[in-house]
């Protein structure tokens, strides 16, 4: 198969809100063009993109599709992406990776939530874009509102180029206002239209012929003189324009009538970048330094690995950009972050889970890879005697966790692997084992990420889990020097156990740990027995004394004890350790610490208030505001750990799903002596039933 030439190629992300009709659109497209031969349904969960039986089963998008076809001579790669903020994660990796994008707006919703959080992403990242406003079909459909509203919030660079004629379900076709035709569906024909039909949509083709002259100073001194310009000439100027982020081109379609189609597919080809006119991609060599590569088929080989299908029967399928040189099935290629190389076998592009197999892949073009076996999500692919880094994927930082447990032996034995490629399919998934409290915590986007990680935990590893909100990682500590005897005598059939030390303890700064000395005089613990001694207080303070949970900042000294000749040994000094730190602690006025967040809350000035006072009522200090920019504020607090355990869907509840938060462990303060007394009393209750128990 001849290599296609990156100036023909088109990557480009399908974003929006959740619901808006991303997936429709590209099933839409695929079919018109010719590159399916049925057009699959997401409510019917007959769709080609959404194959995932979570994806089917909740009607939403979850993963990555890409949609590869051909049309006019353009290869255009399509990236599907979830609209839902739980899965932004793929996103992310999608907008990584393509050259501009296409934002769905649903024609009877207008703006949403998702418009808005991904615009602000896009802007962010200086992506060209293409509006679509889909389903014009609907009768509360309004193409000229929903125009209106995307010109008021982001400005009159967003301008029509493509109208609908007639409207909800007499919609026919679309106007080309640049070129004055009337379009249809991919194979109908093209007609001119009349001074009637040109004098209707004369405002709107003012908007466009505007908005591409003030990007140009020749054809804006040209339009001011009255004089003429060719399309060849507005259609140059509107592709350099959309490709600097300067005009934003909006496309009218639906999906039922089949139209608008044809208008998209020109805009695609027409007006957005392709991967040849980013001549240079940056990247870093072995050594940090900066280095770039061109987007040349000819140069040496540079590939970003974006996405990771984890699959238990047919293996890993890896998604991938090349970004310079050839990519050849059959090859070795160089895995430049693990440094190690890996066997390239079959290469695919994708429609789908459709496969269509090639035997190269130039710069440019995206493909998929089966079966690496160490690579993964963020790996960039080369020569191995010219490798290049690319820049991971910044994905979004978890906000929501549960404990999970494995529901039996079988499933712990499996648990661990299981979770393994589940983040490596799912990098926004975070999971960790907590050392307080000795639980596995799994961490995502939001509550809906986590729902649908256990349920592939079950469905593609077999694994089950149980989950539940996770116990907060208290410390304990003291306030007061104590000293306290700690002895240790057991007499059995043989040797004895004989173990006795005394202990002083005092508190110290936070943060420093757990500090040993001895100031033994006279041998009265010989110098053997002191690491017994160490290793007791130390085992001690990991179990805690007062509440279960790890002891810390404070200094032990072994200033006196005894010991006998026969019966003492390693094991009871360790014992006696043990027994005087539990009795010191008790005398030396110990406390609870609670870990403590550093918050940053990003929303919308209309909700500052409620969000505020939801802050406050979880013990929260405010520390200031500052502006965030498109009617938003950012709001840094200090809130506790135990208040923010479920605050991602109360944020999103308050404000609408428009609201974002990150946090960070900043330290640990004092525990409010009503919250400690709890804590305490259930750790006793949980100690008694074990005594019972045995």
């Amino acid at each position: 198969m001849a290599l296609i030439d990156p100036a023909q190629i088109r990557n480009v992300g399908v974003v929006g809100h959740g619901g808006s009709g991303k997936t429709t659109l590209v099933e839409s497209l695929l079919h018109a063009v010719g590159a399916t031969n049925r057009l699959g349904k997401v409510d019917d969960a007959t769709s080609i993109l959404d194959t995932d039986p979570e994806e089917q089963k909740r009607r939403i998008t979850i993963n990555i599709a890409i949609a590869s076809f051909t049309h006019d001579g353009t290869k255009i790669n399509l990236l599907d992406t979830p609209g839902f903020l739980d899965f932004a994660g793929d996103q992310h990796a999608a907008m990584r990776v393509a050259d501009a994008a296409i934002v769905v707006v649903d024609a009877s919703a207008g703006i949403q939530v998702g418009t808005q959080l991904v615009w602000r992403e896009l802007d962010d990242h200086k992506t060209p874009r293409v509006v679509v406003v889909s389903r014009l079909d609907r009768e509360n459909a309004d193409f000229e509102q929903v125009l209106g509203q995307l010109r008021e919030a982001y400005g009159i660079r967003v301008v029509p180029l493509h109208v609908p004629v007639g409207e909800h379900q007499g919609i026919s076709a679309t106007i080309d206002l640049l070129h004055g035709q009337i379009l249809k569906g991919p194979k109908e024909p093209i007609a001119e239209i009349d001074k009637a039909q040109a004098d209707s949509v004369g405002q709107f083709r003012q908007q466009l012929v505007e908005a591409i002259v003030e990007t140009n100073e020749d054809l804006l001194t040209r339009y001011l003189d009255g004089k003429e310009m060719s399309y060849d000439e507005l259609r140059d100027a509107l592709h350099a324009a959309v490709r600097e982020g300067k005009v934003i081109p909006v496309v009218a379609t639906s999906s039922s009538k089949n139209v608008g189609y044809t208008a998209l597919l020109n805009t695609i080809r027409e007006m957005l970048p392709s991967p040849a006119e980013d001549t240079s991609i940056i990247g870093k060599s072995p050594t940090g330094a900066e280095t770039a590569r061109k987007t040349d088929p000819a140069e040496k080989l540079s590939a970003f690995v974006f996405k990771t299908l984890a699959d238990p029967f047919v293996g890993k399928l890896s998604y991938v950009r090349v970004y310079s040189g050839t990519l050849h099935h059959n090859s070795q290629v160089y895995d430049a972050v693990k440094g190690e190389t890996e066997r390239v076998g079959q290469l695919f592009f994708l429609r789908g889970k459709e496969q269509e197999i090639t035997d190269a892949v130039g710069a440019g073009d995206i493909c998929a890879i089966p079966k690496l076996t160490a690579t993964s999500t963020n790996a960039t692919l080369t020569d191995k005697d010219a490798p290049i880094l690319y820049d991971p994927i910044a994905f979004p930082p978890p906000s929501f966790s549960v404990a999970i447990d494995p529901a039996s032996k079988a499933d712990l034995d499996k648990m661990s692997t299981a979770l393994h490629k589940l983040i490596d399919e799912d990098p926004s998934l975070h999971v960790r084992r907590d050392d307080a409290t000795h639980e596995t915590i799994l961490s995502a986007v939001g509550e809906s990420g986590i729902d649908v990680a256990v349920h592939r935990l079950k469905e593609k590893f077999g694994v089950q889990v149980e989950m539940r909100t996770p116990r907060v990682p208290y410390r304990e500590s003291i306030r007061a020097k104590a000293q306290a005897q700690g002895r240790y005598k057991r007499q059995t059939g043989g040797h004895g156990q004989f173990g006795d030390c005394f202990v002083e303890v005092e508190p110290l700064p936070v943060g420093s740990g757990v500090v040993f000395e001895t100031r033994i005089v006279g041998g009265s613990v010989p110098r053997n027995f002191w690491p017994a001694v160490e290793k007791g207080i130390r085992e001690q303070a990991l179990k805690g004394v007062i509440a279960g949970y790890p002891l810390s900042d404070f200094k032990a000294v072994l200033y006196d004890g005894s010991f006998h000749q026969v019966d003492s040994s390693e094991m009871s000094f360790k014992i006696a350790g043990s027994l005087a730190l539990q009795a010191c602690v008790k005398d030396a006025q110990p406390y609870l610490l609670e870990p403590i967040m550093d918050v940053e809350v990003v929303v919308p000035e209309e909700q500052m208030g409620d969000v505020l006072a939801d802050l406050n009522s979880r013990r929260g200090r405010v520390l200031g505001m500052d502006g965030a920019g498109a009617g938003h504020q950012s709001i840094k607090a200090h809130v506790p750990l135990a208040e923010i355990f479920r605050y991602s869907t109360d944020l999103r509840s308050m404000t609408g799903g428009r609201g974002t938060f990150t946090a960070t462990l900043l330290g640990y303060e004092q525990c409010p002596s009503h919250i400690a007394e709890k804590v305490i009393a259930a750790h006793e209750e949980k100690v008694e039933e074990g005594a019972a128990a045995r």
